[in-house]
């Protein structure tokens, strides 16, 4: 009956070992590490390292089981590096991604949420995706006040570029809201 209660004793102790959830701290620390490699490497021009450093900045932060807002931004950042490569699929998924987590996020952010749409349809719009993209980017255009003026004057040139695409369609309406608002933002 001792070796039963011992064997027990045992097993739960392994148990309770294998239960017990890892610290953090570190995986969130080489994230922002990662991070930091990542924007510096953007900075030299180096996209293929900046996309290496954003990939393993992303997936520390998925490890540490980070909080929405800081996940939101490292899939954020490796989108914008893939579409700087010419990636333009796989940030489009990325850009996704980021916009679901920054929608759940708590609290919410309208800036990032509208930096996200317009990166979003910028994305599409390079695959030809205009229709799919200009349902982003009129979602977007409540929100695009928001925004620093760096990313206005971003999601002016972007508007511009759906409004020319659209006029003469069946979404021209649309195109010439987007051509107002992009005169607005400048």
């Amino acid at each position: 009956m001792k070796t039963s209660t011992i064997s027990l004793l045992c097993a739960a102790s392994l148990l309770a070992a294998c239960a017990t959830t890892p610290d953090p701290a570190p995986a969130i620390a080489a994230s922002s590490m990662q991070h930091d490699a990542c924007n510096a490497a953007e900075l030299k021009g180096q996209l293929a390292e900046a996309e290496l450093a954003c990939k393993q900045a992303l997936d520390s932060a998925v490890k540490a089981g980070a909080k929405d807002e800081l996940l939101s931004q490292r899939q954020y950042n490796l989108g914008r590096i893939k579409r700087l490569l010419g990636k333009h699929v796989e940030a489009e998924a990325l850009y996704k991604q980021a916009l679901a987590t920054e929608e759940a996020a708590l609290p919410r952010s309208d800036a990032r949420i509208g930096r996200r749409l317009v990166e979003l349809a910028s994305a599409l719009s390079a695959q030809g995706k205009w229709q799919e993209g200009s349902a982003y980017l009129e979602r977007s255009l409540p929100l695009l006040h928001k925004l620093s003026d760096t990313s206005r004057t971003y999601s002016a040139e972007v508007l511009r570029q759906y409004a020319k695409q659209l006029q003469g369609g069946p979404q021209a309406a649309l195109g010439k809201r987007f051509m107002e608002t992009a005169a607005i933002l400048k």
